[in-house]
């Protein structure tokens, strides 16, 4: 699956938000509803995909929808670990953005 440079970073980006959420950087809402977001903005036309990132995601919107930002990282874990598998499973379509962004 190639992805424009565009979609590669916000791609990535999700993988960042997850990562702040366990930093305890951001609230829960933050992580679930910024995940949408990145998605939505991406703009990702493949229809498959799409439905496998709501098949994550939708356990962790449930849970935000349900307890709010009282959420739990032991709530959450298995679901956001799924998550972030997934997220990790798609390759960018450019190595050298994500060498850019993990020295910075």
């Amino acid at each position: 699956m190639l992805f424009n440079e565009q979609q590669s970073r916000l791609w990535y980006s999700m993988i960042i938000t997850i990562e702040d959420y366990r930093k305890e950087k951001i609230q829960y809402s933050t992580l679930v509803y910024g995940l949408e977001g990145a998605l939505d903005a991406g703009e990702f036309k493949n229809k498959t995909l799409v439905e496998q990132w709501y098949d994550y995601w939708t356990p962790l919107e449930i849970l935000s929808a349900t307890k709010g930002d009282s959420v739990t990282i032991n709530d959450v874990n298995k679901y956001l670990s799924a998550m972030e598998t997934f997220l990790r499973s798609i390759p960018l379509r450019f190595d050298s953005f994500t060498d850019q962004v993990e020295e910075e």
